[in-house]
């Protein structure tokens, strides 16, 4: 089995660029992350690299720090499990730092028994994808893009979205730095009910060269279960679509399988598993 580690993550684009194009969904965090970076020169926090054997790749890597290794390979190859564990020995012979690792289930534990040492779970996700949307019930009202104007608001539920999906107290301040100019530049949309107000959000910001990911899903306590949010993500996805996407994908909580069931009522159907473990320093 050959390990091979790219000078720049553009060479990571090119060599693998039928399976990466193939697998858009499921490869999107090391495809969006290598395109971010595509001319830089790698190192150990910008690291890109592929296992093959006789000419097959069977395992495709990304540690963009400070964010997880992430790791992909075709489904059903014994040989990905082995070239995982190689991977994680050797991060730990070369002394190369990573945040943790985001992968399919049966990936990242090859990769965390290899490497060793303490690893939590971080969050259990599906991989949706929707091709077609199947309109809901429309409710009175309009999605519309953020502006500025809206920061506050946006925040505040960023606040909220993170305490229900990870757990993890964020700052408004950190919030406002990290999304003030995807707020600015409309990648947020809010669904705005009469009387109401808005009562719903989501954000389409990583574009894909065929799709769009749908993220940042959240409605107020106080509006669930009203069907905001189908009204939400369906006019985004039936945006995206028209404007000439293939499709829409979004991560959803394993944990949660009333959301599952939402996505799936519009058109979104499960193609693979992600997981996420942070490595407990």
């Amino acid at each position: 089995m050959v390990r091979k580690l790219y000078g720049k993550p553009g060479e990571f684009l090119e060599e693998n660029r039928g399976f990466l194009l193939e697998n858009e969904a499921l490869v999107q965090l090391n495809l969006g992350n290598a395109q971010a970076h595509r001319e830089e020169a790698c190192h150990p926090g910008l690291l890109f690299g592929r296992y093959e054997e006789n000419g097959e790749m069977c395992l495709l890597f990304g540690n963009t720090a400070p964010w997880n290794i992430c790791l992909n390979a075709p489904q059903g190859m014994e040989k990905s499990m082995e070239a995982a564990g190689d991977l994680a020995r050797y991060l730990g012979e070369e002394n190369i730092e990573i945040a943790g690792v985001t992968a399919r289930e049966d990936l990242a534990k090859a990769f965390m028994e290899a490497y060793g040492g303490e690893f939590s779970l971080r969050s259990s996700m599906d991989i949706m994808v929707l091709k077609r949307v199947i309109q809901p019930e429309k409710l009175p009202g309009a999605v519309r893009k953020t502006t500025g104007d809206d920061m506050g608001l946006v925040a505040q539920w960023c606040h909220g979205f993170y305490l229900d999906i990870h757990g993890e107290d964020h700052s408004l301040e950190d919030i406002r730095k990290e999304q003030g100019g995807r707020v600015e530049n409309g990648l947020y949309y809010l669904f705005e009910a009469p009387g109401e107000g808005a009562v719903s959000m989501a954000a389409a910001f990583r574009d894909l060269p065929h799709g769009t990911c749908i993220s940042g899903v959240y409605t107020p306590p106080q509006h669930r279960g009203k069907g905001y949010c189908q009204n939400t993500v369906a006019a985004i996805c039936q945006e995206k679509l028209n404007e000439g996407k293939e499709y829409c994908t979004l991560f959803v909580d394993k944990k949660n399988p009333i959301s599952n069931r939402v996505y799936q009522k519009i058109g979104f159907e499960i193609i693979e598993n992600c997981y996420e473990y942070k490595l407990v320093k």
